[in-house]
């Protein structure tokens, strides 16, 4: 029998299953790391096991996998902290991994690790957000106003809108020095190679799709189990999520649909109710606020709060559509759950997006385009059938997209390549 590949994930969050088996609340975020780890489990070829940052430093065994909790300011990821360096070191020498699997550019302990050069040749750097880029469209749509004002929030947090694209900009600049010391890097669209070809030629990319939730493999849209007319959005607590742009859209369909719904999950930023909530909101949940009254929606717009897999997929399957009005997205993986569960969807065109879907999968649409995005929506209201076609197209691609052994056959061969690669280098 082959020797199993150790695999170290170097995770920004501690994955669920560990925090369950600690006994404390984890979060939703990420969560189809734990779709690509049952996938691992599933075969005999590697052995797992995950870092993550966390108040103090822990380790242990959970599912028969071993973690490791270093100490990192993750609420700052705008701020390097040297101090990584060495958990880091510490955790590889006590794990020895083969392959060390960073997830995504935009924390500083990715940086930390590509710093030591044994280390860089194991690492292979998966490509999520673009940070420059992020910071670049940050401000899109939004009025002068909302960009300047400071809540009390804001004030009290350092952490207004304009502060938001300043840590963008920091943190893009470790991603690129991530990218500059990076051996090997992996992602799944053409925006997100192009971008880190541009910042480092001779880097070795592979591309992986994503597996996803085990949840959305299960299950398929029918027409008779949505709710007329109600759209669902699956994030909107910053303006890079573009719900700023959904609710205009609504607005401009509420004539002719009274009945419109719009649900957006995730943390929901627009709490007004109470003193308190009063005091916490910020300039963009503000002007949610303002678009709202604006269109006169508040009987229109929903804020579900955060929601787990089982939640979540039902909010899929009972709307009429799904929607990305996102200024600017590599693969988010909210579309490709959509996708594999046949709802009909709508996107804008941006970032990694047309290399999840064609057009015949997805109806895309220009992002600062309002009108086109109402048009979008209202062709798929108008249309059971046309929606029907188009989210067993988009329900076809995505299980190309999304196919897990495939997937899993893809990552496997890049971790042999990976790791041969360090061995000889070293």
């Amino acid at each position: 029998m082959a020797k199993k590949i150790k695999c170290l994930w170097l995770c920004n969050i501690m994955p669920l299953f560990v925090a369950k088996s600690l006994g404390k609340d984890g979060t939703n975020k990420e969560g189809w790391i734990a779709g690509m780890a049952a996938v691992v489990s599933a075969h005999d070829d590697m052995e797992l096991a995950f870092a993550f940052p966390y108040t103090e430093s822990i380790e242990g065994t959970a599912d028969g996998m071993n973690y490791y909790g270093f100490v990192s300011d993750s609420t700052h990821p705008e701020n390097y902290d040297a101090k990584l360096e060495l958990q880091l070191s510490q955790i590889c020498s006590k794990y020895n991994p083969d392959v060390i699997h960073c997830f995504g550019t935009e924390y500083p302990h990715t940086l930390a690790l590509l710093k030591n050069d044994v280390l860089a040749s194991k690492a292979v750097i998966h490509l999520q957000g673009i940070m420059e880029l992020y910071a670049d469209a940050y401000y899109s749509g939004l009025p002068d106003y909302v960009i300047n004002r400071r809540t009390f929030r804001d004030w009290l947090r350092h952490d207004s809108i304009k502060e938001q694209k300043a840590k963008y900009i920091s943190r893009a600049s470790f991603e690129k020095e991530v990218l500059r010391l990076a051996k090997n890097v992996c992602g799944r669209t053409d925006f997100d190679r192009d971008y880190a070809m541009s910042i480092n030629s001779s880097i070795q990319y592979y591309k992986l799709g994503e597996t996803l939730r085990p949840q959305f493999y299960e299950g398929e849209w029918k027409s008779d189990n949505a709710k007329p007319r109600s759209i669902f959005v699956s994030q909107g607590n910053y303006p890079l999520k573009g719900v700023h742009f959904a609710i205009e859209a609504v607005g401009k369909l509420k004539d002719k649909y009274p009945d419109i719904k719009l649900y957006v999950s995730g943390d929901n930023i627009t709490r007004f109710a109470t003193l308190k909530d009063k005091i916490k909101i910020s300039s963009y949940g503000k002007y949610l606020l303002e678009l709202i009254k604006k269109y006169k929606l508040k009987d229109n717009v929903f804020f579900v709060g955060q929601k787990d897999a089982d939640s979540m997929k039902t909010l899929f399957l009972e709307s009429s559509l799904f929607l990305v009005p996102s200024r600017l997205e590599n693969s988010p993986n909210s579309l490709g759950e959509a996708m594999l569960l046949g709802v009909p969807c709508v996107s804008a065109r941006v970032g990694g997006i047309p290399s999840m879907a064609s057009d015949e999968e997805v109806i895309m649409y220009d992002w600062d385009n309002a009108s086109m995005l109402a048009d979008s929506i209202d062709r798929l209201f108008s249309s059971v059938k046309e929606a029907a076609k188009l989210g067993q197209k988009g329900r076809e691609r995505g299980q190309k997209n999304h196919g897990r052994e495939d997937n899993y056959n893809a990552m496997l061969e890049m971790y042999k390549s990976v790791a041969q690669a360090s061995v000889d280098n070293n």
